[in-house]
């Protein structure tokens, strides 16, 4: 039984390493948004606006996750000169995973895009109870 225990164990261990890599919702989303091909720090920028994405908290993401060795900058041309970021191996073999979180979202989470609809048999009675009141 001992040598189950300490499998589980390791496995956890695993989990929670994994995790605290990359468990800020900026590093999985940024990660995310390079799944499909290299993008310059702007077009990342503009991809997180919605999400209240900053330049600064971008700027530290993208170099923690350079120093993870998940994301990797590349400086093309020189003057005017461009910096592209893409997934490393190392970040690529997170597709799955953050396919995952995709689907799992779309799944379990309300859209944001489209709100709920209000009842209207209660603004109905609302506008009723006004009408009927005495001034």
């Amino acid at each position: 039984m001992s040598g189950k225990s300490e499998l589980c164990r390791r496995n956890i261990c695993a989990v929670i390493k994994a995790v605290r890599k990359l468990g800020s919702e900026w590093r999985i989303l940024i990660s995310y948004y390079l799944l499909d091909n290299p993008l310059r720090f702007n077009d990342l920028l503009r991809k997180g606006k919605p999400d209240d994405l900053n330049a600064r908290t971008l700027s530290r993401t993208l170099k923690y996750l350079q120093n993870m060795g998940i994301v990797e900058r590349r400086v093309t041309g020189t003057e005017p000169f461009s910096v592209v970021y893409s997934l490393t191996e190392k970040g690529r073999d997170l597709s799955d995973i953050l396919s995952a979180y995709r689907r799992w979202g779309e799944k379990w989470t309300p859209s944001i895009v489209h709100p709920l609809p209000y009842p209207k048999a209660k603004a109905t009675t609302l506008v009723r109870s006004f009408a009927n009141r005495k001034i």
